[in-house]
């Protein structure tokens, strides 16, 4: 009985919402009741069961919402009195509708019953069954033509109210449901709001929205505030944020601009807000959901910040890890050719960090080399921060005080795993000899050749052999066209029996490792443009060293889809450089900042690497020739006077 009551009866407090819309019906139930005196004047006089009765009758009924109009303040009290209105009005119809259609007239009842669900108050309905069923009773003893047609038994009486009891149960259940699910939505707002705010307050993400003005909405979840503090009224999410990131802020406001204008795609522009956002000791990953109004136009956007600095603290570690693994390879495979890729790099760093001043030009090639060399010996740390460097120095910011420390602190890491890989050794100059060239050495001394022929057999031995170089390059270009996607390309080395001064050579050998990088990335085509040009699926470079009278070269080919100089051309005046002659065509290719290619990757694209091969060479006293036909390959050559091979002592150049 307690559940049922508390079913039937409302809850006593009554909100805005439900006053408004109970007094609205209200009114429309005024009005309705109130049509119904012409309509029974009218029936009374077409059955002729008295028209100024029915005027009488009818107003009588009428004064009781009337009265309760003016009398009673709660419009629940005030809907209970038409719910006995619309039951006595039901009567009258039925009283004036004597005649062979008076049982039809009592749907009027149960349409009414229906109808009262309206008010989402099961109170409303009980009191309109109450009221039909007492009227039903008394007319039915006092006057019962008024009710039935004939002369109707007791248990009639007794089928009607039946139907007015299932019916007035079944509108019940339906009226109190409307009212918790409608009437009622305010009090549901209101939970499922504290609700809401219970989970903003809990849950482990930042939540805001950003509407189309750009400002950041209020109600936000704990984890906006914790990181940033309470939201400010009308105030930009970019500037919000700005104060712990301002990077970040400005990022997001250009971006936001362009999400405004409606120029672009939607889906670019999204792609084009910043996704990260770092700031003293944390890192956010930042996702936006666009918000769309009715009409499908854009409104706003849902962001989504979730804290992955331990995410990125057990990447990097895992990066660490890797990194260290592949230095301790590196040193057992080539350790002298490391040590010298370790010493290059110092150098390199050293003129970064210690000239911030330096130009431009010279700080781009020195951080594409840098990164180009770090990125093969698989110190990627670094490599990465240079790519950052360098994608920043395009827009004009020159590497901060913070990127000098940062990469001298990736480098000390490199060093002390280099330190570690080495055993102790520390790192000695080790000569590597051939058992062949000791052999030699051993048969001279026992002809007793002379003490310079020896002493001649001996210094070649500090000469590297360009085999090794070329093996070294080979392996290069490999491991560039797996991370390409270019497959299990083939080189060829042709190294001539020669040998260099490892020294002298150290700077042109790391910039060189960009022709190399060219080569595989804008050169050789991948497998399937291969196979539709009627190539080989497998894409070949040739390395070689060759000593030709007094000139010795280094040239690197491949049979690519050759260069477009065409292209070049375009591109050239575009930058306003002179390409009328091949030889103007072929100083574009090496001029800093030039590229044909529209993105740049971690692997080339900045218009740097070639500019600062050639830069190399020029210190060697060397030049650049170059050879491409469309379709067929290029093929690239360094030429050098033969004195250099070995500072000025030609006699060492043959390796043998």
């Amino acid at each position: 009985m307690k559940e049922i009551l508390s079913k039937a009866i409302l809850p006593a407090q009554i909100s805005d919402f439900e006053r408004g819309y109970a007094t609205r019906i209200n009114s429309i139930s005024f009005k309705f009741c109130l049509g119904h005196l012409p309509a029974f004047v009218l029936l009374a006089y077409l059955n002729d069961t008295g028209p100024l009765d029915a005027v009488w009758l009818t107003a009588l009924v009428l004064a009781g919402p009337l009265l309760a109009h003016r009398m009673l303040s709660n419009p629940r009290s005030i809907a209970v009195v038409y719910g006995m209105t619309a039951m006595l009005l039901g009567g009258l119809l039925v009283h004036f509708g004597q005649g062979p259609v008076q049982i039809e007239m009592h749907f009027y009842f149960f349409a009414q019953l229906a109808m009262l669900a309206v008010y989402g108050n099961p109170l409303v309905i009980i009191a309109a069954a109450l009221t039909v069923a007492v009227h039903h009773f008394v007319l039915w003893l006092y006057l019962p033509s008024s009710v039935f047609n004939y002369d109707a038994p007791l248990y009639v009486v007794l089928i009607h109210a039946a139907f007015v009891v299932g019916e007035s149960i079944v509108t019940c259940s339906i009226a109190r449901a409307f009212f918790d699910n409608v009437i009622g939505l305010e009090k549901i707002v209101a939970e499922r709001t504290t609700e809401l705010r219970r989970v903003f307050d809990n849950v482990n993400q930042g939540l805001l929205t950003v509407d189309r003005q750009g400002l950041a909405s209020r109600d936000v979840s704990a984890f906006v505030n914790r990181f940033f503090g309470e939201v400010p009224p009308d105030v930009p999410f970019a500037d919000f944020v700005g104060t712990r990131a301002p990077d970040f802020g400005v990022s997001f406001e250009m971006g936001f601009e362009q999400l405004n204008d409606g120029m672009l795609p939607l889906e670019l522009t999204l792609e084009q807000l910043p996704r990260e956002l770092s700031l003293a000791d944390s890192i956010l990953l930042v996702e936006y959901t666009p918000i769309f109004d009715e009409q499908q136009e854009f409104s706003g956007l849902l962001v989504v910040m979730s804290d992955v600095t331990a995410d990125r603290q057990a990447e990097r570690l895992e990066r660490e890890r890797k990194q260290v693994i592949e230095i301790f390879e590196r040193v057992m495979s080539d350790r002298r050719g490391f040590l010298e890729f370790m010493d290059e790099s110092a150098n390199l760093i050293a003129c970064i960090v210690q000239q911030p001043d330096m130009p431009v030009a010279d700080l781009k090639r020195r951080l594409h080399t840098l990164k180009g060399n770090t990125m093969l010996f698989g110190v990627s740390l670094v490599a990465e921060l240079c790519h950052d460097m360098e994608t920043r120095l395009e827009v004009g910011e020159r590497p901060t005080q913070e990127d000098c420390e940062l990469l001298l602190e990736r480098w000390k890491a490199t060093n002390e795993a280099v330190d570690l890989a080495l055993g102790g050794e520390g790192r000695k100059t080790v000569l590597e000899v051939e058992s062949r060239s000791y052999e030699e050495v051993v048969e001279a001394v026992r002809r007793q050749d002379s003490h310079d022929d020896v002493m001649g057999m001996l210094k070649s031995w500090r000469m590297e052999p360009t085999k090794v170089r070329l093996e070294r390059l080979a392996e290069q270009a490999r491991s560039i066209a797996r991370r390409l996607n270019r497959g299990d390309i083939k080189v060829v080395e042709e190294d001539n029996g020669l040998a260099l001064e490892p020294n002298d050579w150290a700077s042109f050998w790391a910039a060189f490792v960009h022709v190399i990088r060219n080569a595989v990335d804008h050169g050789l085509e991948p497998t399937d443009e291969r196979e539709a040009a009627g190539k080989s699926s497998v894409g070949t470079l040739l390395l070689a060293t060759r000593l030709t009278e007094d000139v010795f070269e280094v040239s690197v080919k491949d049979d690519g889809r050759g260069i477009d100089w065409d292209r070049v051309r375009a591109r050239a005046q575009e930058r306003g450089l002179k390409a009328t002659t091949h030889e103007e065509l072929v100083e574009v290719l090496f001029s800093d900042g030039f590229s044909t290619a529209t993105v740049a990757s971690e692997y080339s694209g900045r218009g740097i690497g070639m500019g600062a091969v050639r830069q190399a060479c020029e210190e060697m006293q060397g030049v650049v020739l170059v050879q491409s036909e469309r379709g067929v390959g290029t093929c690239i050559t360094f030429r050098f006077p033969a004195s250099s091979m070995a500072g000025g002592r030609g006699d060492l150049a043959l390796a043998s």
